[in-house]
């Protein structure tokens, strides 16, 4: 949740008053535990995908000093600025790191990172040649494939789509499905 608010902080991303990365930054103690709190309970309660990724959120920190400490470390870092690989790497760390620890994570598995770029390199997902052009995941578990073919799309454009193109490929081409919550949250954030 830290990592997300400080990525969407270096991205201008528009998150409620009182719950951006500024003023978790500048709290600390019981101060900080408590606000940390709060912004997980509103941001839950959030229209839209904010909403979505933050429902059911709550804290792990029962110490403000381990909290206060994530966040400097967080903070430490301009991810925005890291390549994806290192992102992507971050957030299927964080969900292995998450499936091992609940008794339903013996059932998830997770397709390495090398393995989904090559498959979207031989399939060549590209939405310009039809408009009706969908990409689905049915078991996206954090969306990596999703984010690869967006990612390939990226390269071969060089980040130059026709408008109707581009507004097609953002608001219907890419969909994915994941039943189990903890996948689907860190889909959403990537």
């Amino acid at each position: 949740y830290l990592l997300f608010l400080k990525m969407a902080d270096e991205r201008a991303v528009a998150i409620p008053d009182g719950c951006g990365w500024p003023e978790i930054k500048k709290r600390s103690g019981t101060d900080l535990g408590d606000h940390y709190a709060d912004v997980l309970r509103k941001l839950g309660k959030t229209p839209g995908i904010l909403g979505e990724i933050y429902a059911g959120a709550q804290s792990r920190f029962n110490n403000p000093v381990s909290l206060r400490r994530m966040v400097t470390m967080v903070d430490e870092t301009e991810w925005t600025s890291l390549g994806v690989d290192v992102k992507a790497a971050a957030y299927e760390g964080l969900l292995e790191k998450a499936a091992s620890e609940g008794k339903k994570g013996a059932g998830q598995f997770f397709t390495p990172r090398v393995l989904i770029q090559s498959i979207v390199r031989c399939m060549r997902p590209d939405p310009r040649a039809k408009a009706d052009f969908k990409i689905c995941d049915p078991a996206a578990g954090t969306g990596g494939f999703l984010v690869s073919a967006y990612e390939w799309l990226a390269a071969e454009t060089k980040g130059a789509l026709d408008r109707s193109v581009a507004k097609r490929v953002k608001t219907s081409t890419y969909y994915g499905q994941e039943l189990v919550a903890r996948p689907k949250r860190l889909a959403l954030m990537n």
